[in-house]
């Protein structure tokens, strides 16, 4: 039996997470985490790599998600802890899981964040050329970044209001370009329709895996959602039926209406197709949406990063320190703060490439990393649902196996696509952690099972469980 840990007992907080998001909040915190930078970017790549095949990857994506939507809303209700993916984890596997899955998705977050901040630049530059060069583009990503950590820092009701607001307003002006798209729509713009044959599939899966990253998102601020258990199942499949929606009428319309050559190799595709088809104003209509859309996005995300590190270290499995709640706003500011700065200090890579070639390859380690996360949370379900059925309802029980075994293999086929240069840096942040599990996590337990030579109420839990 594992022995009693430092991280079982209740952390000294003074303050408590407060229950600020209400359903409308929770489904667009959904919508906005998976609706953002990608839809106005990731088409070029698509593009550039798999011609109109990429509509394939997203069908195949879009299936495999709804089964992950299925983990997901289901583990959400059965346990509405903080931390998510990380919770559902060290319940089913342990610390050392635990620790792997909050630090991966985490290092996913802050990864990602920095992609949003890349593509806010590669539209601003449609608007303010001089912006692409790389002093000012860094720049304007510190004020951006530190702009919404100062409002994250606020409490979790003011950013829930803004992914309110900034859903709306990335969504509508989507579905209007989709629409006016379809006037000029051509069958002969999907010839050929694999232009660099089948297997541009695989890789073209695991890049159009990056547009569906942030469902889980939701089992993240359980805490902080009222009515946490059914308030996320409900929002976990809305947001994703809305998103999906959106993402199939984008890349329909724009496959149909221009040829996969006019999209490949611009940082701004959507801007591209718009500007070609109905002038400046059409240009400008989507770069102030794509604009908006990754503020929301990133709004989102600061969310989610500092309450993955809030709740790992709360767990005992992170330093402390990043478990410290503001007494007034129940906001973890101090690993806002810490995650902020890893993202700002990836801006640096502005200095070494061009902005496309920075997003692509940031989008895939922050796909791989948080594959693994996604991954581990399936397997943890299979093992709740045998050790604690009576919190899973039958239909659950049924149906739960089999959507955790499909999405284990989803999530093999995107990893599998990244190539190998993201597989080696995935391995790379599989192992960071190890040392601190070993050295400081291992040893906390040592120390508290010397002292107190009992069991917490959470491992307690766990066994009556088991038995």
């Amino acid at each position: 039996m594992r022995v009693a840990a430092k991280h079982d007992e209740p952390a000294p907080d003074t303050s408590v997470l407060v229950r600020g998001l209400g359903p409308v909040a929770t489904t667009a915190l959904v919508v906005g985490n998976m609706i953002g930078s990608g839809i106005y970017v990731v088409p070029a790549g698509l593009a550039e790599l798999a011609g109109p095949l990429g509509l394939v990857a997203w069908a195949v994506n879009t299936a495999g998600y709804l089964c992950l939507t299925a983990v997901f809303a289901d583990l959400g209700g059965a346990y509405p802890v903080s931390g998510g993916l990380q919770a559902f984890a060290r319940r089913a596997f342990g610390d050392l899981a635990a620790l792997e899955v909050g630090y991966l998705y985490w290092m996913c977050a802050v990864i990602g964040n920095a992609a949003f901040l890349t593509a806010f630049i590669t539209y601003l530059a449609v608007l303010w050329p001089a912006v692409d060069a790389p002093l000012p583009a860094f720049i304007v990503s510190q004020a951006l970044l530190w702009t919404l950590t100062a409002l994250n820092a606020g409490g979790v009701k003011a950013g829930g209001m803004v992914q309110i607001v900034t859903a709306i307003c990335k969504v509508a002006p989507l579905l209007v370009l989709s629409v006016a798209l379809f006037f000029y729509a051509s069958l002969d713009n999907l010839q050929p329709f694999a232009p660099h044959g089948a297997a541009a599939l695989l890789p073209a899966v695991s890049l159009v895996s990056w547009l569906f990253i942030g469902m889980e998102s939701v089992t993240v601020p359980a805490e902080e959602i009222r009515g946490a258990g059914a308030t996320i199942r409900r929002a976990a499949y809305t947001g994703f039926f809305v998103t999906c929606g959106v993402y199939l009428l984008v890349l329909l319309a724009l496959n149909l209406a221009a040829p996969a050559s006019e999209l490949a190799g611009s940082g701004s595709p959507l801007a591209r197709i718009a500007r070609a088809k109905f002038g400046e104003v059409g240009a400008l209509a989507v770069t102030i949406g794509a604009l908006v859309s990754v503020v929301g996005i990133l709004n989102g995300w600061l969310l989610v990063t500092s309450r993955m590190a809030h709740a790992t270290a709360r767990d005992g499995l992170a330093p402390r320190r990043l478990a410290r709640l503001h007494p007034r706003t129940g906001t973890p500011v101090g690993a806002l703060v810490v995650s902020s700065g890893l993202t700002a200090a990836l801006m640096l890579l502005y200095f070494s490439d061009d902005l496309l070639g920075i997003y692509n390859r940031i989008a895939l380690l922050s796909t791989a990393t948080a594959l693994v996360a996604i991954g581990v949370a399936c397997a943890a379900q299979i093992v709740l649902m045998r050790r604690e059925p009576e919190r899973f309802t039958a239909q659950q029980r049924r149906r739960g196996p089999v959507t955790a075994g499909l999405g284990l293999g989803v999530v093999a086929l995107m990893i599998a696509g990244a190539g190998t240069e993201v597989h080696l840096w995935t391995a790379l942040a599989i192992v960071v952690p190890l040392p601190y599990y070993f050295l400081v996590v291992r040893r906390s337990a040592r120390v508290v099972l010397a002292r107190d030579g009992a069991a917490s109420p959470w491992r307690a839990d766990r066994e009556k469980h088991e038995r």
